[in-house]
């Protein structure tokens, strides 16, 4: 009988490459034979997480230390690290072993930073060595995508030397209130590194907008937002309708909007801030807001938004997300019929259409299944269009959830 390593070693790997995501299958092939060792490291190590479930007891090794083990016996293994999430724990600062691991890592190209104890950390509270560690890793010229959140007076300028950066997540963030030094060589770039996708949610500060406003001391932006092709955005308050506003605007090849509002008429002025360039190419809208008011309009400006692209857009797709507590008084009226109204005339391209209203109630609320039947009646009543079109396929739902 021929054994597996008769066959050619191209069809090794491309086997193993199709068990890149089933880590246990590529444990399990890695100890056959020395051969594939090597072919399974590489999808075995590219990501790794270090995160708050990596701290179950403090009497037990910290999964950092073991990993730093782990790469002082096998050094070839740091070169292997694609994509790190590392959630920031107490001990972390005041460990000396915790910057010589991160230093270890060279070749990143996804880094996730994080909190793993429930709260925020002050960046200028850290001991500079650790700082020093998480800024090399940001920097690095292998990095496109950077996540990071909860974290207080995060300097804008470790921003500027990230020239392939394409992706960028911002949550929970707020800028340092006075500038640190930094590379006056990366902070002189020609040209800003051009973000392919942009997302913030809890503003702190308005971190957003100052790092859209922010400029290198040569007068060049901190980063390029006019190819973002997928923003995400949250609005928590009025400040966060300017920011959203002016990246909207800024943006020219935008593909999908993914927007979230928790403040009545919290969708205000997106669809006037979008340029016609925008317009020709955004075919994708996720859409969620909160109803927690008595005067409320159940779609939060939605169709006064819609109606002034109409005509003029080439949106498919639109996915509507509306999240009700029971203690309002939600409304599930004619006014619900806006919306099919609005869609029925200026939008040729649209050809899936999604709704689904979840219901917030605490336990026993007697309201909660009340109301579901009535929300229920909302298509039958005031979405003719929606419900008829056969070009169209619209997709209604309700949920109940427990608080």
């Amino acid at each position: 009988m021929a054994s597996f390593s008769d066959s050619p070693l191209e069809v090794i790997a491309e086997i193993i490459d199709a068990l890149q995501d089933d880590t246990a299958a590529l444990e399990a092939c890695s100890q056959t034979c020395s051969l594939l060792l090597p072919l399974c490291r590489k999808h075995i190590f590219r990501s790794i997480r270090i995160t708050a479930r990596s701290y179950p007891q403090t009497s037990l090794p910290r999964v950092i230390k073991l990993f730093g083990i782990l790469l002082s016996n096998n050094p070839g293994i740091s070169d292997l690290v694609r994509n790190l999430v590392f959630h920031i724990c107490s001990p972390d600062s005041e460990d000396d072993d915790v910057p010589r691991v991160l230093g270890r890592l060279h070749h990143l190209q996804s880094f996730q930073l994080g909190v793993g104890d429930p709260i925020t950390v002050k960046w200028n509270a850290l001991r500079q060595p650790f700082r020093d560690a998480l800024i090399r890793l940001i920097q690095l010229p292998s990095v496109s995508r950077l996540d990071i959140s909860y974290i207080y007076d995060f300097p804008i300028t470790v921003f500027f030397p990230c020239m392939n950066l394409a992706d960028l997540t911002l949550a929970c963030i707020t800028r340092a209130p006075t500038a640190v030094s930094y590379d006056k060589d990366s902070s002189a770039l020609e040209a800003a590194p051009q973000l392919q996708s942009f997302a913030f949610c809890q503003d702190f500060g308005s971190y957003a907008m100052h790092l859209f406003n922010t400029r290198r001391p040569n007068g060049v932006p901190v980063l390029d937002f006019s190819r973002v092709r997928t923003l995400s955005v949250e609005a928590d308050g009025e400040q966060d309708l300017m920011t959203i506003q002016a990246l909207i605007r800024a943006t020219k090849r935008l593909e999908t909007l993914r927007y979230t509002t928790e403040i009545t008429q919290g969708y205000t002025a997106f669809a006037a801030s979008m340029n016609a360039s925008s317009l020709s190419t955004l075919r994708t809208l996720h859409l969620q807001h909160d109803i927690e008011d008595d005067i409320q309009d159940p779609l939060c400006g939605i169709c006064e938004e819609l109606s002034i692209v109409s005509g003029r857009n080439v949106i498919e797709e639109i996915f509507l997300e509306v999240i009700v507590q029971t203690d309002s008084q939600y409304k599930t009226g004619s006014e619900w019929g806006g919306l099919d109204a609005v869609l029925s005339r200026g939008f040729p391209k649209l050809r899936n259409v999604s709704l689904n209203i979840t219901i917030c109630h605490f336990a026993l609320h007697v309201r909660a299944g009340a109301l579901k039947e009535q929300v229920n009646e909302i298509p039958r009543k005031y979405f003719p269009w929606l419900s008829s079109n056969i070009q169209v396929t619209f997709k209604f739902s309700t949920s109940l959830y427990c608080v």
